[in-house]
Order: C-alpha cells, then sequence, then structure tokens
C-alpha cells in the first residue's frame, strides 16, 4: 500500500511540476491530486525541494554520471586516439546522453524549462564543469605530447563549454522528437568542434 500510495504522490508531483512549474507547483495541490491530505503528504516529504528530488534526481544523477563515465573512458584512450576518435566518439557519446533524456523525457522537461527556483536550475552548471575540466585535460595531454596548442582564456572555455550545453538543451526546451534532436546535436557538434580547431589552433592532420 506504502509502495501504491508513493508511487501516486510521485504522479501527482510530476504533473504538478511539469504544468506549473517548482516555483508555482502547490504541495496543497499534489496531495488533491494524489487523494492525500496535506498532513500526510508533509509525513512523507520535508518540503517542495525534497519532492523535487524524489521526482527527478535519480535520473538527473544517471545522466550527469554517465556524462563523467563517456569522458573518463575517453580520456584513458591514447591521445592520438582520442584525435582520431574525437568525431566519432563524442558523437556517440551525444547520442547516449540524448537517448536518456528521451527514454526520460518529463524528468528533463522539468529539469530544463520547469526548475526555476530549485537547485535543478542549475543542473547545466554540472555538465559544464564536467566539459571544462576535460578541456583542460585534453589540451594538457596535447602539450604533454609535444603538439602545439594555443589555450584560450578561462573565460572562453568557460562561455563556450556552456553555450554547447545549452544548445543541446534546446531539443527540449523546442520538443522536438528524438530523431531531429539526434540529427540536430550532430550538427552543433560539428561546428562546435570545428571552432575549437581554430581556438586551438591546430591541424591534427599536420600536427600528427
Amino acid at each position: 500500500m506504502n509502495e501504491e500510495i508513493m508511487t501516486e504522490i510521485l504522479k501527482a508531483a510530476k504533473e504538478e511540476f511539469l504544468s506549473l512549474g517548482y516555483i508555482d507547483a502547490s504541495m496543497r495541490n499534489i496531495a488533491k491530486k494524489a487523494n492525500l491530505t496535506t498532513g500526510s503528504l508533509y509525513y512523507r516529504f520535508l518540503d517542495k525541494a525534497e519532492m523535487l528530488d524524489a521526482v527527478v534526481g535519480n535520473e538527473a544523477e544517471e545522466l550527469l554520471a554517465t556524462f563523467k563515465q563517456i569522458q573518463n573512458d575517453f580520456a584513458k584512450k591514447e591521445i592520438k586516439s582520442q584525435i582520431n576518435e574525437m568525431t566519432t566518439y563524442t558523437e556517440n557519446g551525444l547520442h547516449i546522453l540524448l537517448n536518456y533524456i528521451y527514454d526520460h523525457y518529463d524528468t528533463f522537461k522539468i529539469i530544463v524549462c520547469k526548475s526555476k527556483g530549485s537547485k535543478y536550475e542549475f543542473y547545466l552548471d554540472s555538465l559544464v564543469d564536467v566539459e571544462v575540466e576535460n578541456t583542460y585535460r585534453f589540451i594538457n595531454e596535447l602539450r604533454a605530447k609535444n603538439i602545439k596548442v594555443k589555450e584560450p582564456s578561462e573565460d572562453l572555455i568557460h562561455i563556450l563549454c556552456t553555450s554547447f550545453f545549452a544548445s543541446i538543451f534546446e531539443v527540449v526546451h523546442h520538443d522536438m522528437k528524438k530523431e531531429e534532436a539526434l540529427k540536430y546535436a550532430d550538427e552543433i557538434y560539428a561546428f562546435n568542434q570545428a571552432g575549437w580547431s581554430v581556438l586551438l589552433g591546430l591541424d591534427f592532420k599536420e600536427d600528427l
């Protein structure tokens, strides 16, 4: 019975967050939708923030963990392999992330479009931090192999990594179909990679 009640609560909460967003969502409304008293709801959840965690937290953490694993696996490759496989490996990684997002679309619709006022408003930053860290790692590995490479400013690296993920999450803002989103992501990545090659001053074929 408790499991059935929890399922109804989370279903009602998801509907409330999707409809009204975190700021305007009401514990009273969620209790009503779940056929519970407000007191019964507060017995199970401390507040609205804890309820949002229950609705989106696991899947948000799983996407971040998946992205970290993709980056870690890529970093284990020899630098020449990283360069040679950069396009296909990163595109495949993007597809893994987007497939996960579309498998849990309501969760990421809430995070991307409805989480203002909660900690998930800044979820993008956690992905950006991983991307920034691995951008510096890649630059340092190139230099360790005596490959001449420019280093953009810290601010520029952060801005570009932020804009990249912001553009990827636009597929959720625009409610694109998955097939369209995957194609869009490939185009964004191709554009992004070409820009980084110029900024880093690299012609991989000549440098290697």
